[in-house]
């Protein structure tokens, strides 16, 4: 049987797909090697190889092709899910140009297509840990700030302004849902590719069909967060893209310029 890393983030959309396949609540036929880390450190992991299999941002893929397959399962895609701009002082895109802005990570899909949409604003980036970010924005240590996953619900604590919401943009620009996150097969895995998607899937269904579970294993990694925002968090970005990324392949290929040859 092979054993195979796996890296994913603590992000509850992660641990709900994962989650059965990580307790082994469902028939795994392949050993894993565990590691659970923010979203960049994950793209940090591909860019170094050191993972089988790898929750990354769409926005590395450009940096990791050469090694790196896209799984068809376990991705998060969708509408209504996109990155927002917040900030304190600010109410316009054009009042952020050239400010210091919180990026949660130099390949994050979030910051592709900050600097697709808005490229003056993402000169002075900084780089931070996406949990960071809102605190550092309430704190007047940027001027604006680039946020992911929760944040999307609870910006309103931090009395932050919601100046552009990026998912919308992308949405009106390209009528195709965004693309935000995909699990990466090493080249050396693709024989295995048909194996890992069908045991991906079947763990996203057990979670469906054993939700208080998986919920209660969500809440061990992301302790700080609401149990209404986590519920909502998993509805948002776990949805059917997440079973099957086919119909979405040509909004992977708008925002990467990827073939179909990429996909496994």
């Amino acid at each position: 049987m092979d054993k195979l890393k796996l890296a994913i983030s603590t992000c509850p959309n992660d641990t709900f797909i994962f989650g059965a396949l990580i307790r082994k609540d469902i028939e795994v036929p392949f050993e894993i090697d565990l590691t659970m880390e923010d979203i960049q450190l994950c793209n940090n992991m591909a860019l170094k190889e050191e993972q089988d299999i790898v929750k990354v941002s769409f926005g590395v893929f450009p940096l990791i092709k050469e090694n790196y397959k896209i799984l068809k399962c376990g991705g998060a895609l969708g509408f209504g899910c996109g990155p927002l701009v917040l900030s304190k002082n600010y109410k316009t895109m054009e009042e952020l140009k050239h400010k210091k802005m919180a990026v949660p990570g130099e390949n994050t899909t979030a910051f592709m297509v900050l600097k697709r949409f808005y490229p003056e604003c993402a000169e002075n980036a900084v780089v931070m840990r996406f949990d960071k970010i809102m605190p550092a924005l309430k704190n007047g240590e940027v001027d604006g700030g680039l946020v992911i996953h929760e944040g999307r619900f609870t910006y309103n604590q931090y009395n932050l302004t919601k100046v552009t919401d990026l998912g919308v943009e992308w949405e009106s620009h390209y009528n195709l849902p965004i693309p935000l996150g995909f699990i990466a097969l090493h080249k050396n895995y693709i024989h295995l590719a048909d194996m890992i998607n069908d045991t991906i899937k079947r763990s996203i269904e057990y979670a469906y069909n054993h939700k208080d579970e998986a919920l209660s294993f969500c809440k061990k990694y992301a302790q700080d967060m609401d149990n209404n925002v986590m519920d909502s968090h998993i509805k948002l970005y776990v949805n059917e893209y997440s079973k099957d990324l086919s119909p979405a392949i040509r909004a992977v290929s708008t925002l990467i310029g990827a073939d179909k040859s990429v996909f496994v």
